[in-house]
């Protein structure tokens, strides 16, 4: 295995973390963010009103995408297990 090898399998592993973690991230931003602008604007100050709604929007994020991260995972992980036998030759 040589260094384009490695950082090929790094780049994938990489992008493999941004699909697989995005938009579960990107969900919790947004309500997040939504949440925090809701406060500043009604000065409510409640530290736990934002856990309860981001872990919902994790939850639909995760059940309409679960899937889809697992087709992405598995053939990620089918793609790995298939390189091995080379790095011997």
């Amino acid at each position: 295995m040589n260094l384009d090898t490695g950082l090929y399998w790094l780049q994938e592993m990489l992008t493999a973390i941004v699909v697989l973690s995005g938009p579960i991230l990107a969900g919790a931003l947004v309500v997040g963010l939504s949440i925090a602008i809701f406060q500043a604007a009604t000065s409510i100050q409640e530290m736990t009103l934002s856990y309860v709604p981001k872990m919902v929007a994790v939850v639909v994020i995760l059940f309409f995408t679960f899937g889809f991260m697992l087709q992405y995972a598995v053939e990620f992980t089918q793609r790995i297990f298939e390189f091995i036998p080379e790095i011997t030759r």
